[in-house]
């Protein structure tokens, strides 16, 4: 009867149990005789890193590659905040740019208003202009002094170039000024030239009057300016008010009528000029460089 007890054979016992350790001994000691006599570990490790290079290269990447797209992002931040300030910095310097044209040019407006008052008005006082009716038709302006500064209606508003109207309501604090150019206003006017009287209109247009009921023996040419008459005590007399321009004659054939461009410019400058009534503004007639088509 066989035994169920292990009874090991005998290549597990004595020097078969050795013979593995024996042989991979005997190889250590016969590579390390040829690496110290050949060099062969310097050539292996030679020719393993260039094998493995391209491994350690691809095993590297993902980390490269997030730490470089980290770097990018921090950099494009970094570069779209300093166009950012860049761009608020430029915004700032146009804005400061564009005060300065503003102020430069009040200034000159400022200075032109001065002259005019000392040569034509020297009892006038200057005003700020601070709104105008969008009505096209509708010439009519709003100056920021009223009652409480000792505006009257009546009074006689004008500019560094000519006459622009007259006070139409008053309030406390700012009053209405209605403008040569309105369709609504007349005013006495002569002819420089000649002394001739008529009536000018407005047409509702800024750059345009009408000297109408005109004929032809009436002493008007193209090219004379027209000054307040002072007819009707309205008007102080020898106010420029504008220059003839061009003749047309009614349907009628009856009558003439001359267009005539108004020195004032109503849409320009922040300012403008309050006369008394009791001031009379000397006649100077405008110099030609004043006149613009």
């Amino acid at each position: 009867m066989a035994s169920d007890k292990f009874s090991p054979s005998p290549s597990n016992n004595g020097l078969g149990t050795w013979l593995p350790v024996l042989f991979f001994a005997l190889l250590s000691v016969v590579l390390m005789s040829a690496d110290g006599r050949f060099g062969l570990s310097r050539v292996i490790r030679t020719y393993s890193s260039d094998l493995v290079s391209p491994l350690w290269w691809l095993l590297a990447r993902p980390n490269a590659l997030l730490q470089g797209g980290l770097d990018a992002a921090h950099s494009n931040a970094a570069l779209r905040a300093r166009v950012a300030e860049l761009e608020r910095e430029r915004l700032r310097a146009e804005l400061a740019l564009q005060r300065l044209i503003a102020l430069q040019a009040e200034n000159a407006e400022l200075r032109v208003l001065l002259e005019a008052k000392a040569a034509r008005a020297p009892a006038a006082r200057a005003v700020d202009l601070v709104n105008v009716n969008p009505e096209p038709s509708l010439k009519r302006l709003v100056i920021g002094s009223g009652s409480r500064q000792g505006v009257r209606a009546g009074q006689v508003v004008i500019d560094a170039r000519g006459l622009v109207g007259q006070v139409s309501e008053v309030y406390p604090g700012s009053a209405a000024v209605i403008a040569i150019t309105d369709a609504d206003h007349a005013v006495p006017v002569m002819v420089a030239r000649s002394g001739f009287r008529a009536i000018l209109f407005g047409q509702g247009n800024d750059r345009h009057l009408s000297l109408a009921n005109l004929t032809p023996s009436d002493d008007v040419k193209a090219g004379d300016v027209l000054l307040t008459s002072g007819l009707g005590g309205r008007f102080p007399p020898g106010i420029p008010v504008g220059v003839v321009k061009a003749f047309r004659q009614d349907p009628a054939l009856t009558f003439l009528s001359a267009q005539v461009q108004p020195f004032a410019r109503t849409g320009y400058g922040r300012h403008l000029l309050l006369l008394d009534p009791a001031s009379a503004a000397p006649v100077v007639k405008p110099a030609p460089a004043e006149v613009k088509p």
